[in-house]
């Protein structure tokens, strides 16, 4: 496997050429033991789209005329 191919961390498929959320968060201090860590996962779009299913509140949604 290539070093650069993604793979889903939440259905483990290989993300191809479709976009996919890349998601990085380096905890500070106060956190519930991760101080100092850094966390960073890929999610497919359909295990995204299934994640925010269950979110209280949607995401804030806005169009871009810009896609890159």
């Amino acid at each position: 496997m290539e070093k650069n191919t993604k793979i889903c961390y939440c259905c483990g498929r290989m993300i191809g050429q479709e976009d996919y959320v890349h998601i990085e968060k380096v905890w500070g201090y106060f956190s519930k033991g991760k101080d100092g860590q850094k966390h960073s996962i890929d999610l497919c779009e359909d295990c995204y789209d299934s994640w925010i299913r269950d979110f209280k509140k949607s995401p804030d949604i806005s169009e871009t005329t810009e896609l890159v």
